[in-house]
């Protein structure tokens, strides 16, 4: 609720207002002192005991006011008369104020100083030499300070009125004009009340008046719901009381320094200003005004506060927590930015927005974390508070992702891997924040583990060296160092996923971690399996020409290797052939391998057989690729085909019958490319692979011409598919697909679904309303047609910033249907008799015929502006039409029938000049080059209305070039 007044302007009696100003006129509601409290007991002399011995005469102002009188009665000048008669005037004021006071009734008590004032400035008028020591403007001070005493306010009113009238340079000029608009304010006149609180401004030389009333100016400019003007106001009394510049963080030291009374000045303005602002556009409001005033302010961020919290009471946390936000993006490198920040963090708890405060909580962190511009700034000094809530942050961020990431990891792996990857981000920022904190090592653990699930395997072998070796952790310590002799092998073994891949180093790090390990570790049950397994061997090294050369000794061996060794030979022989590009080598030894593993294949390690064959597939499949490579793709195809029927089982054999497909479409072979994906689909119709081959089947259908089965495929895809997307599109598509094959059923079905399922993109679905209007007038559903016409209006109507030049076409074009039938009524009812009756239907007719037009005017289309001015016109033009040609009544005779005609066409006349009106301007469409269809039957109806204007027939002057 709006406040009526500020605080410290309290609703005081007008008597006792001028009773306290005339009895010292540089007062005001505050205190003029320096430091704004207004004197203390500690202003007041030393204290001292009067002396008794000395008399007090006893002044009697009843013997002053006869020793006056006598003189006056003794008196022949009139400038002493006047002299003697204002002490008279001013003792009766004494005497009044006395009664006044010791009264205990109510009733007038100035009716005679009121009189003996009046009548002074009455002899101050009537003569024209001035009297010494008699101002008139003094006089009518005195006078309304005694009719303001009696309750007289409204005289006293008009008093000071006089008063800021006759004399501009007057003294008491500043606060008449204030005395003024305190009555003009409490009577609601609060244009009145800013007038003469801005002219008291400018009077008089009391710095603290004029401060008084810029302040309420600003009050009355709130009133009156000028909330822009009242926060200049209020923002300029905020310059005076705490300056236009100078450091933020110098205002609670100047608010200390102001005082009780002005620092209560300072939140009674802020406070007033606060709702200001929520009345204009919040926090935005601020920075207009920052603007308007050619700068920041020091105070700017207690605005902030302010409107946040005043907001925060409101309960409208959104609006609270935006303004928070809105300083800290327009005060970035604010010392106080960290603190508003928790602000907006601490309002969306309050209201309970927990989706917001994770949010809230990394921008927080981003914005003076580590690594931020702010912290860098400071050089990590960014305040205690910012740097405890920065080490809370940062540990529930990471708890927060870490235990979201372990709730995917089961059902969604990818999406858990990133969620590991954001904790290991914030793990990461704590270890570098705070380095020396006791839970580094513990943190630096979870690091490893995140990094870990996330893929980043040489990240989080690192961190796990560093728990084991540098924090050497008592807890954690054995584990870390466990893991990081597992990662090394778990890189090379996963090196192909590395494209920056170190193997040796990675090698040369396991058999490290592995030494340190059994050393640091050695009572570890893990130290000697590791140490243990610390050596390598070529294939491992990935020395491929040496492995093949030992694999090749083993396998000639004489004797012979035993059965294991033999299959290990032949298996690094194929390993190493395959990595050396010999892949039809390769594929030989990979069969030997294949022949001896029934009796040798069950050592641990050992590949199985299934893996055998895929390496048989896979070494076809690089011939296959080396083929590509020379450009022989028929012989790669034939390849790629025989894996099929060597190794039918293996995942190769899938991608490669799949490969060939997508070499045959690549040649435009598309009969061969179909029967191989049909075959695809029916062998492995739950593969992966087969729900991307719709895609495929389409292009082949339609470069065939299948129209109807490409749409079929799409169908297929547009219900199988997870990708919203491609949902989209395939529903689309198989619309036009279907449409083009002579499928309107099907067509229809589609387009419509289109248009309820998916109303973004906008251009799109309304391309789909708009075919399904096309399809159902094709098949004579004129109820269907007419609800997808208004679809589009109402879709167009709400696209608000969507909205195109095509969709108002459509929507203008949709309009102009609709609107058809109530023009077509408007033209079938005919006047007659009663013709109150029947015009009275015309007339309402009209009214809709006209307001569909109008409509369609709306939208702005060229097209449809000319047809619709068009209409307008005929509508008016009919009904003066009708109005001649209506039914006359059968009793009248020649005369009274001619009255009757003349009355009818005064009120046609109207209508056919309206007509007249609204054709030339749908005519003149053709003066900037707009001439259609109805721009020229406008031109055609104007030859009808005025023809002597309008139907000149083109004369033709002959011209003789005969010489005479």
């Amino acid at each position: 609720m709006i406040p009526s007044r500020c605080p410290h302007v309290s609703r005081i009696p007008l008597v006792l207002v001028f009773a306290s100003l005339l009895s010292c006129t540089a007062c005001s509601w505050f205190s003029s002192s320096d430091d704004g409290r207004g004197r203390t007991l500690a202003d007041l002399p030393e204290s001292r005991l009067p002396d008794v011995k000395t008399k007090v005469d006893v002044v009697d102002i009843d013997r002053i006011e006869q020793s006056y009188r006598r003189a006056l009665a003794a008196a022949e000048e009139p400038q002493l008369r006047q002299q003697i008669m204002q002490r008279i005037a001013d003792l009766e004021m004494m005497r009044s104020e006395r009664a006044q006071l010791d009264a205990t009734d109510v009733r007038r008590f100035y009716d005679k100083p009121v009189t003996m004032y009046r009548e002074l400035l009455e002899l101050q008028r009537n003569n024209p030499q001035p009297v010494k020591g008699i101002e008139a403007d003094q006089l009518r001070y005195k006078l309304a300070k005694a009719l303001s005493l009696d309750g007289r306010n409204d005289e006293a009113a008009q008093v000071l009125d006089q008063l800021a009238a006759a004399d501009t340079q007057s003294p008491f000029l500043a606060e008449t004009q204030f005395r003024r608009a305190e009555k003009a304010f409490s009577e609601g006149n609060y244009a009145a009340a800013e007038a003469a609180y801005s002219a008291a401004m400018t009077s008089g030389d009391n710095p603290q008046l004029k401060q008084n009333a810029l302040y309420m100016k600003g009050w009355t400019q709130f009133k009156r719901g000028d909330y822009d003007l009242s926060l200049l106001s209020f923002a300029q009394v905020m310059d005076q009381l705490l300056g236009s510049s100078g450091a933020p963080e110098a205002m609670e030291q100047a608010l200390i320094d102001l005082g009780a009374a002005k620092t209560n000045l300072v939140s009674d303005t802020l406070r007033v200003m606060g709702l200001s602002l929520s009345y204009l556009e919040g926090p935005k409001s601020i920075t207009d005004l920052q603007a308007k005033l050619g700068g920041k302010r020091p105070y700017e961020y207690m605005l902030y506060q302010q409107l946040g919290q005043l907001y925060l009471e409101q309960k409208r946390f959104t609006d609270s927590a935006e303004t928070y936000q809105h300083f800290v993006q327009h005060n970035s490198d604010s010392d106080f930015a960290p603190s508003f920040s928790i602000k907006t963090i601490e309002v969306y708890q309050q209201g309970n927005f927990p989706s917001l405060i994770l949010p809230a909580k990394q921008e927080f962190v981003q914005r003076y974390g580590i690594r931020s511009n702010f912290w860098t700034a400071r050089k990590g000094v960014i305040g205690s508070i910012a740097t405890m809530y920065l080490h809370q942050s940062l540990q529930e961020l990471a708890q927060y992702e870490h235990a979201q990431a372990q709730g995917l990891k089961a059902a969604k792996p990818a999406d858990a891997a990133a969620a590991y990857a954001r904790a290991a981000n914030w793990y990461r920022e704590f270890v570098q924040t705070f380095e020396k904190d006791p839970q580094a090592a513990e943190m630096t653990f979870l690091l490893a583990e995140c990094l870990n699930e996330a893929g980043d395997l040489p990240g989080a072998m690192e961190a796990f060296e560093r728990v084991a070796y540098e924090y050497r952790d008592p807890i954690r310590g054995a584990d870390a160092a466990y893991a990081a002799v597992l990662l090394p092998q778990t890189l090379i073994s996963r090196a192909q996923e590395f494209p920056d891949a170190k193997l040796m180093e990675w090698q040369e790090r396991k058999i490290e971690n592995a030494l340190r390990f059994a050393e640091v570790y050695s009572a570890d049950t893990r130290a000697l399996p590791v140490l243990a397994d610390a050596g390598s061997d070529l294939l491992a090294q990935q020395r491929f020409s040496e492995a093949r050369i030992v694999a090749e000794r083993v396998i000639a061996w004489q004797p012979p290797a035993d059965g294991k060794l033999l299959f290990s030979a032949w298996l690094i022989l194929g390993h190493s052939l395959f990595e050396l590009k010999d892949y039809s080598q390769a594929e030989q030894a990979y069969t030997q391998v294949l022949a001896l593993h029934p009796a040798h294949g069950n050592k641990p390690g050992a590949p199985s057989a299934q893996q055998v064959r895929e390496r048989i597939a896979a070494s076809i499949y690089r011939q296959a690729e080396a083929s590509l490579e020379f450009g022989d793709k028929d012989t790669a195809i034939s390849q790629l085909l025989r894996i099929t029927q060597v190794t039918p089982d293996t995942d190769i054999a899938i991608k490669a019958q799949y490969d060939a497909g997508l070499y045959l479409m690549e040649q435009e072979k598309w009969s061969q490319a179909e029967n191989v994906y049909l075959g695809f689909r029916q062998k492995y119709p739950q593969h992966s692979l087969t729900a991307t081959l719709p895609a495929k089947m389409v292009l082949i259908y339609q470069s065939q011409e299948k129209w109807q089965l490409a749409a079929d495929e799409l169908v297929v895809m547009e219900r199988s598919s997870s990708d919203p997307e491609v949902k989209r599109q395939s529903l689309y598509m198989g619309a036009e697909l279907y449409e083009k094959s002579g499928r309107r059923t099907q067509a229809i079905e589609q387009y419509r679904r289109y248009a309820l399922e998916y109303p973004r993109p906008f251009a799109n679905n309304l391309e789909a309303q708009h075919k399904l209007t096309e399809l159902y007038q094709a098949t004579g559903e004129q109820d269907k047609r007419l609800y997808w016409l208004q679809k589009i209006i109402d879709s167009h109507r709400s696209a608000g910033a969507a909205q195109t030049e095509r969709s108002a076409y459509l929507a203008a074009s949709a309009q102009m249907e609709l609107v058809q039938p109530s023009l077509d009524e408007f033209n079938r009812i005919k006047l007659t008799l009663p013709i109150k009756n029947s015009l009275q239907r015309k007339r309402a007719a009209m009214e809709k015929a006209l307001k569909g037009q109008e409509q369609v005017l709306g939208y702005g289309i060229a097209e449809f502006t000319t047809q619709a001015s068009f209409q307008i016109g005929e509508i008016y033009a009919q009904l003066s039409r009708d109005l001649m040609d209506s039914q006359r009544p059968r009793e009248l005779d020649e005369l009274a029938l001619e009255q009757y005609d003349i009355l009818l066409e005064e009120q046609a006349y109207p209508f056919e000049e309206k007509a007249i009106e609204i054709h030339q301007a749908n005519a003149q469409r053709s003066w900037t080059g707009t001439y259609d269809t109805w721009v020229k039957r406008s031109f055609d109806a104007l030859a009808k209305l005025l023809p002597a204007r309008y139907n000149k027939q083109e004369s033709r002057l002959e011209v003789s070039n005969e010489i005479h």
